[in-house]
């Protein structure tokens, strides 16, 4: 009986409490209105007759079990009761806080909101501190900083070293030694929310993102070998999207992002954004700045699938060309740059995208996740490349037509040698095509790896990348864009709050190359190049780290990769400082060096949330 009572006590007793207090709650809030005053003390009757109740069956609890029965009987409707009463009291104190609303200035209104979850406008969630709710979803805020101080070098090494030869050229222009500097890498801002739809299984998802500038003024990005009009800093330069997206769907957004070939594997670079990236050699087909097969790819439309038996997913990336001329020798509709990633007139011809513009870009990625293990399968494809700024052999055929129009070609490798390895080159005759018209070619990338991460906090990862572009037989002497790739990387976590990571790339060799290099040696095959990385982080607390890396890329040959691309402010490559205009047929300017060999430290901090 005693158990019996204390159990109908617990029932009707908690729930007047409840209502008291919402009642209380609900009469703060309604002052401003006497109509609701009076619904109010009619509530507050009801829950003193049921607490009479409450006390007057207490009282009894010696009588037999009938009367018990009873009691129970009276207490289940005191209890349904009260209930009833509770919501009454939840529609006046939601009734008092609209009037409360109508008092106050409309630019404060807002502020009262209330969503079907019961969420107020922008009101903050717990637990998260960048995150606010929406009407019917939430926002939240992110971004990431960073600033390092840098020391890099690019020598070419000595000429009577062994290890590199300056091929009788005269020496670069400039200072190739230590340079100190002061780099701003991959920072940005960004928010990103969902908003319920309330007729569809799917939910309006949308993210914009700014990359910003900390250590310079921002403005038209300029290196040596990648020349933008894209604003440094503008809203909104970096990954920019609306799209519809359920867990059981997945997700499908239109904008601009990076593509699934550079997503897939970002986890096996621990060098992100440091000298060590591993985009100086993971995806740069050509060893410049640019990394053609790891970038953003603009007017995108893509579709992200679910995980299927919480194992597999992919994506999927198609970017239209938007282009309608027959070699994308201009920028896209719509876009300030050609689809290659330079600005009109930084390849070989004037105002044209001859330095890489393609067209349609097809990019896709399989996944495979299961505890400590991850692989991975990439592809993707630039269709139509156009790079009529690789230039052909002084001695060729058509050579004779380019110099009577004063084409300004790339310097030129030697004939003989080109007849030797590419007997195509000396079948011309009448009709022939010259090579800067059908220099336009299919340009692939594929890649494989696999991430295994041990249980005392070693993760170690490995990648297999194959590029290729799709040139005839007579063109192979100048394509520099066909190689295989290697990575290999170790990261160890030693407590939680240090770790240390090493890496190595290597770039294979090459069926060509264009020359343009000042030292330019047509008779080397072996233009390889390998980076070795390696990084120390330590951490203050789950937001902010300081670092500590160094970075040595060894080319050979006529190859010239450099420190520093793929994300950071500056990069370190293999051009000197001459500053007239068309040295190597390149507005760019300045001159490039095969086999040099660039040396570099950085330390920095980075603030993430």
């Amino acid at each position: 009986m005693n158990s019996l009572l204390q159990r109908f006590r617990a029932g009707v007793a908690l729930p007047a409490l409840m209502l008291v207090s919402g009642v209380l709650g609900a009469s703060g809030s309604a002052n401003a209105q006497s109509a609701n005053d009076a619904e109010l003390k009619a509530l507050r009757a009801q829950v003193e007759q049921l607490q009479r109740a409450v006390n007057q069956l207490t009282s009894g609890q010696e009588k037999s079990t009938a009367d018990a029965k009873v009691a129970r009987e009276q207490a289940s409707e005191a209890k349904a009761k009260a209930t009833q009463a509770q919501a009454e009291a939840s529609k006046a104190q939601a009734k008092a806080a609209n009037a409360n609303a109508a008092l106050v200035p409309a630019t404060k209104a807002s502020s009262l909101e209330i969503d079907a979850d019961g969420h107020g406008y922008l009101e903050h969630k717990k637990g998260n501190p960048l995150t606010f709710y929406t009407p019917g979803g939430e926002i939240t805020a992110y971004g990431n900083f960073d600033v390092s101080i840098d020391g890099t070098t690019k020598s070419v090494g000595d000429p009577n070293s062994g290890n590199f030869q300056l091929n009788d050229a005269s020496p670069p222009v400039g200072n190739f030694g230590w340079l100190p500097a002061i780099s701003t890498n991959l920072s940005y801002l960004g928010v990103r929310g969902f908003q319920r739809v309330p007729t569809l299984p799917f939910n309006f998802v949308y993210q914009v993102e700014l990359g910003f500038d900390i250590s310079a003024t921002p403005g038209l990005r300029q290196t040596n070998s990648n020349l933008s009009d894209t604003v440094n800093g503008a809203l909104f330069n970096r990954n920019t999207y609306i799209g519809f997206a359920s867990p059981e769907f997945g997700a499908v957004k239109i904008g601009k992002t990076d593509a699934p070939y550079k997503t897939s594997t970002g986890g096996f670079n621990p060098f992100n954004g440091q000298i060590g990236d591993y985009s100086v050699i993971m995806g740069n087909s050509g060893g410049d700045n640019r990394v053609e097969f790891g970038t953003r790819l603009d007017h995108s439309i893509w579709y992200e699938s679910p995980k299927f038996g919480n194992l597999f997913s992919f994506d999927l990336l198609l970017s239209p060309g938007q282009n309608r001329t027959y070699n994308n020798v201009v920028q896209s509709s719509g876009s300030p740059d050609c689809n290659g990633g330079n600005m009109p007139g930084s390849g070989n011809l004037p105002l044209n995208c001859d330095d890489g513009g393609f067209d349609d870009a097809f990019s896709v990625d399989v996944k495979f996740e299961s505890g400590p293990i991850y692989a991975t399968a990439a592809w993707e494809i630039h269709k139509r490349t156009n790079r009529n700024s690789d230039g052909i052999g002084s001695n060729h055929p058509i050579y004779g037509y380019l110099q009577s129009i004063n084409s300004p070609l790339l310097d030129f490798a030697s004939y003989d040698f080109l007849v030797a390895e590419y007997p195509g080159v000396a079948t011309a005759g009448n009709g022939y095509t010259p090579p800067y018209l059908t220099d336009i070619a299919d340009e692939s990338a594929f890649k494989a790896g696999v991430q295994y991460t041990f249980p005392f906090g070693l993760a170690v990862s490995g990648i297999y990348e194959y590029m290729k572009r799709n040139l005839p037989a007579d063109l192979q002497f100048q394509n520099e864009r066909q190689r295989n790739g290697i990575w290999v990387a170790l990261s160890q976590d030693f407590s939680a709050k240090d770790n240390f990571s090493v890496g190595w790339g290597h770039a294979g060799a090459t069926p060509g190359d264009p020359g343009g290099q000042h030292n330019y040696n047509p008779l080397s095959r072996n233009n390889t190049a390998d980076m070795y990385t390696i990084a120390w982080k330590h951490r203050f607390d789950k937001h902010i780290y300081v670092y500590l890396d160094a970075a040595d890329t060894i080319n050979k040959g006529n190859a010239h990769y450099d420190l520093g691309a793929g994300g950071r402010g500056l990069t370190t490559d293999c051009h000197d400082a001459t500053n007239t205009t068309v040295i190597d047929y390149s507005s760019a300017g300045n001159t490039t060096w095969g086999g040099c060999r660039e040396i570099g430290f950085s330390t920095g901090v980075n603030y993430k949330f």
